[in-house]
């Protein structure tokens, strides 16, 4: 990625790569890309914020394209945490601020509600992703309620994440993503907010294959079973949540009962649909860095 350093993080039975730079004596921001995506989708905003902070972002395990695909196990939430860690250690950060989207910021919360990972963690900014088990919580309590007022929004999240059913079903899934290609994949990203003349589109379809087909294991190896609900106020870092407020796949009432687990919570709204960090860039990284200012230690 323009203007960042490339290091490639030895793990059992694979790599990671990052890429990193900006002021080494500030503590360490990472970024967390989502699904079906790459650390590419932040090239921009850490640019920007290389200025005066010092960034890095990793790609999941299996991607880029000329990385062997990973067996299933590999993103179990638990497993990524520990490759997180590898590039925190890597990269000698004893403290840092962590970035997340999509289902960057699901492992994310995972990384934050960690009793011992999360310590480190000076503040903690997502967009469009929940923790997985909080999330759960909210909707089955929203479920036993029978309060209509309360029971309407999580049908409507069931009904905006209908989409995740043949990512489940693993040969569905990958027999959907073979037949659709590099144009399924422009759709969905267009679909959700990537702009017609993003660059980002214009990956080759062995890219976009590696970030499809192996790391759609994140549903199927988490989302049914998802990693343990944190106790309740045990997040004390600042939190900022950032809503894209056409997001058609997240909506903002899943979120509805994050005070409970985080202490110091605020929210952005930004109106831009999923991929907002790529529509509002600009938007974007003034949140963060004032986020990050405030935040400082």
């Amino acid at each position: 990625m323009s203007g960042l350093a490339e290091t490639w993080i030895e793990r059992p039975g694979y790599r990671l790569r990052v890429h990193h730079g900006g002021d080494p004596g500030r503590p360490l921001v990472l970024f967390l890309h989502g699904y079906p995506d790459s650390q590419r989708m932040w090239q921009e905003i850490m640019t920007a914020l290389a200025d005066d902070h010092r960034v890095a972002s990793l790609d999941w395990p299996g991607i880029p394209a000329d990385e062997p695909r990973q067996p299933a196990r590999h993103y179990r939430i638990d497993r990524l945490l520990a490759d997180i860690e590898a590039v925190v250690q890597e990269l000698g950060a004893d403290r840092l601020h962590l970035v997340g989207h999509d289902w960057g910021a699901t492992i994310g919360w995972s990384y934050v509600t960690h009793p011992d990972y999360g310590q480190r963690v000076l503040s903690w900014s997502f967009i469009s992703g929940p923790h997985l088990a909080i999330w759960r919580q909210w909707g089955l309590e929203g479920l036993k309620s029978l309060s209509p007022r309360r029971l309407w929004p999580v049908v409507a999240q069931l009904l905006r994440a209908s989409y995740t059913v043949p990512l489940l079903v693993w040969p569905l899934g990958e027999a959907l993503w073979r037949l659709g290609g590099v144009r399924g994949w422009q759709w969905v990203l267009r679909l959700a907010g990537v702009p017609r003349d993003d660059p980002l589109l214009e990956e080759p379809r062995d890219q976009v294959m590696a970030m499809a087909l192996g790391p759609m294991a994140l549903y199927r190896q988490n989302v049914l079973h998802p990693p343990p609900l944190p106790p309740r106020g045990s997040v004390t870092c600042p939190v900022q949540l950032i809503i894209a407020e056409r997001d058609p796949f997240v909506s903002e009432a899943g979120y509805a009962n994050l005070a409970d687990y985080a202490t110091d919570l605020r929210t952005a709204r930004l109106p831009g649909s999923h991929w907002v960090t790529r529509s509002h860039p600009d938007e974007v990284i003034a949140l963060l860095r004032t986020f990050l200012t405030i935040s400082a230690p």
